[in-house]
Formats: structure tokens, C-alpha cells, sequence
């Protein structure tokens, strides 16, 4: 009797963990301070917005946080965090981020034509000042 009883617990808590493992995961939620808190609120807007779900710690692609992770910002060097705005600068008027598979599913993440000339902008004159820095 014990082990049918033990048979039954074991099954239900196995059907309740893959239940768990199959549910998706809500997207990556940015949190103030994973953003450099120098920047204007409206560029910080438009990165959580756009980019958090596969750029930072929390985000699910591996590539693309080794890539870029917001998450990490602050630990990168000088050289890396100009490297790295001229990249989304360039990413980013190009169109090539976000990337065409993620808006599929992601249609909201879009940027407008004005979003686009903000970011790219914004992200090449902080690579300028950081250079002079």
C-alpha cells in the first residue's frame, strides 16, 4: 500500500515538473541599475525595450548576452564599451538589430525610423566622449 502511495506522489511530482519545464519563461526584465545610470532615460527605454530580452544576464541566448550584455556593462573596459556603442550604432541604422527572427515573435520590439536615429546617435557621440575621456 505504502508503495503505491509512493508511486502516486512521485508521479504527480513528475508531471508537475514538466508541466514547469515546458511553461516559457517571462522575457528578461531589465533592472535599473543593469543600465548605466548616466544615460538618458529615453535611450534606457528603448534598450529595455529592444534589446534586454537577449542582451542581459537574465536573457536566454547565449550568444547574443556573450555578444552584448547590458547586465555586465559596467565591467567592461573603456576600449570594449566604444567598441561596443559604435557596434550598436551601426547595428542599429543598419537594421540588422533587433534581429528580423526575434521581431517575428516579437513585433512590439520594432524600432521606429526616429527610434533608430536616436539610438544609433545617442550610441556613436557616447563612443565619441568616451574616447576622450
Amino acid at each position: 500500500m505504502k508503495n503505491k502511495i509512493l508511486i502516486m506522489i512521485t508521479a504527480v511530482l513528475a508531471i508537475g515538473l514538466l508541466i514547469a519545464a515546458q511553461s516559457s519563461a517571462p522575457p528578461a526584465q531589465a533592472a535599473v541599475s543593469d543600465i548605466d545610470q548616466d544615460w538618458p532615460e529615453e535611450i534606457v527605454t528603448l534598450i529595455k525595450h529592444s534589446c534586454f530580452d537577449c542582451h542581459s544576464a537574465d536573457a536566454g541566448n547565449v550568444k547574443a548576452k556573450a555578444a552584448l550584455n547590458f547586465s555586465k556593462w559596467e565591467d567592461y573596459k573603456l576600449t570594449k564599451k566604444i567598441s561596443k556603442l559604435t557596434e550598436i550604432g551601426e547595428k542599429v541604422k543598419e537594421k540588422d538589430m533587433p534581429p528580423k527572427k526575434y521581431l517575428e515573435k516579437n513585433p512590439d520590439a520594432v524600432l521606429s525610423d526616429e527610434e533608430i536615429t536616436l539610438l544609433s546617435t545617442w550610441a556613436n557621440a557616447e563612443a565619441d566622449k568616451l574616447m576622450e575621456e
